[in-house]
């Protein structure tokens, strides 16, 4: 009887042991850069480890694949509450038309507008869509003020097919094929 519980509590410790693998490559937002034209505040950035080997067969398939993208810009309010100029977010859609041979690429901002579409061969020009993000029209520029101190806070998440709900509750150790970012931030002075 001694064994048997033993060889249940090792059992399940290497099940809890198993997410922290599975979670090795975090998806983060890198490479966050603030510009500004004569008219608007732009931000660029790129995000890395979203996709993976479960997420890649999914959109061989033909199951469409979202990536969300929230961006906010605050204006720093020392000894108060900084306050939110604007929020934004962009959406990219990827698709594989199996008919065509190729991968459709769509983007819409939050105001349901769509922005672009990109028809490529290849997975890995796909990726290199979805995970290159440039927002030109930000905010306008002549809204900001002079000397004053600003942030950018950035989130991503995914949308897809995950399994039920009960089954992730009982092999809550399996890899899920979506992903979910913290907030990252970017401090600039105008």
């Amino acid at each position: 009887m001694k064994l048997l519980n033993r060889l249940t509590i090792l059992l399940n410790l290497i099940l809890l042991a198993l997410p922290s693998y599975s979670f090795a490559k975090n998806t983060v937002i890198r490479n966050i850069s603030i510009s500004s034209s004569s008219i608007y505040l732009n931000t660029r950035f790129q995000l890395a480890n979203s996709f993976n080997k479960k997420m890649e067969e999914a959109i061989k398939t033909g199951i469409p694949t979202t990536f969300n993208y929230y961006i906010n810009l605050y204006q720093i309010r020392p000894l108060w509450k900084d306050t939110l100029l604007t929020s934004f977010t962009l959406s990219k859609t990827i698709k594989y038309d199996a008919l065509k041979k190729e991968y459709l690429v769509t983007e819409k901002t939050s105001a349901g507008n769509n922005i672009r579409s990109s028809d490529t061969p290849t997975l890995y020009e796909a990726k290199k869509i979805m995970n290159n993000v440039d927002v030109l029209s930000l905010y306008p520029i002549w809204k900001l003020d002079r000397s004053k101190s600003y942030y950018i806070k950035i989130k991503a998440d995914s949308e897809g097919i995950d399994p039920p709900s009960y089954i992730n509750y009982l092999l809550f150790f399996l890899n899920r094929m979506n992903f979910e970012t913290d907030w990252f931030a970017e401090s600039f002075t105008y």
